[in-house]
């Protein structure tokens, strides 16, 4: 049975709750709201601080419990034998001691979600934000460079590295020096502290998104119904990706929301206006 205390800061509104996953690692997550509940899976280098106004949005309807993924927050270490498996394992167990039916998942998230919903059939609704699905291969070679400049306890290096190599922004054109220079004007403070800390983690988890590209096709199995969003300011290979999924899951529907890019369902990113369609989506079973 998980454990629970109230929060005593602005996030009063939520009950803190922890539980044991298989390998007896401390999950811990948040909960709000009265009604079916779902489980969100945030992104990586993220928490789940990042998505309490799209929580609070929607508990008028649901029960919504914002998980902290292994590796941080109120979570345990992400462990020597890290991999996609222990993620599903950890959602599993929210599941379990929550009753849950429902997932939304973003980013690498949303990659989790998938994998645990290929799994487990029992899963009948997932709701995906650009999941952080490869269809081809990336070339990894940043990885190697990522992980050379984290043993120099070089961490702007490091997410320099990432930000050219995932290919999604402008960044990714320029020279490494001058990327670096860049992100040491745009992400300081809290949001660089954050950051920096969960670089090792982020790491891990795109070895992870890297291992399983190519997979997508696993998908067609998934029996779930799935709605798949997407931003309408976000990249077109994301977009390409997207639209393969679609293609692939047979019970999916794709929406694309304008005015959004891939950091939507995030406080700052503009949850508000995903909420109708994920409201909408989950209660079709409840009969409203």
């Amino acid at each position: 049975m998980p454990t629970s205390k109230d929060f005593s800061n602005k996030r009063s509104l939520f009950q803190q709750c922890e539980i044991l996953s298989s390998d007896r690692t401390r999950i811990g997550y948040k909960s709000i709201g009265k009604g079916p509940g779902i489980i969100l899976v945030h992104a990586a280098l993220r928490d789940s601080n990042d998505y309490t106004r799209l929580a609070i949005a929607l508990s008028h309807s649901f029960t919504v419990h914002l998980m902290d993924r292994r590796g941080r927050g109120l979570s345990g270490p992400q462990g020597l034998e890290y991999a996609m498996n222990k993620e599903c394992e950890d959602v599993q167990a929210i599941r379990d001691a929550t009753g849950a039916d429902y997932l939304i998942g973003h980013s690498y998230g949303g990659l989790v979600s998938l994998e645990l919903a290929r799994m487990d059939a029992s899963i009948t609704k997932v709701a995906l934000y650009e999941p952080g699905v490869l269809i081809n291969p990336m070339d990894d070679a940043w990885m190697l460079r990522y992980e050379q400049a984290m043993l120099k306890n070089d961490q702007l290096g490091a997410f320099a590295h990432f930000v050219r190599g995932m290919g999604h922004t402008p960044l990714t054109r320029l020279p490494y020096w001058y990327a670096k220079l860049i992100l040491r004007l745009m992400v300081r403070g809290n949001h660089w502290s954050k950051t920096a800390q969960l670089l090792p983690q982020n790491l891990h988890e795109h070895r992870e998104v890297q291992r399983l590209s190519s997979s997508y096709l696993n998908y067609n199995s998934i029996h779930a119904d799935m709605l798949l969003i997407q931003g309408g300011k976000s990249s077109d290979s994301t977009k390409e990706m997207m639209k393969e999924l679609n293609r692939t899951i047979a019970l999916s529907t794709l929406e694309t929301v304008n005015k959004l890019d891939h950091f939507g369902p995030e406080n700052d990113g503009g949850p508000d206006q995903i909420v109708n369609l994920l409201t909408n989506f989950f209660l079709i079973s409840e009969g409203d």
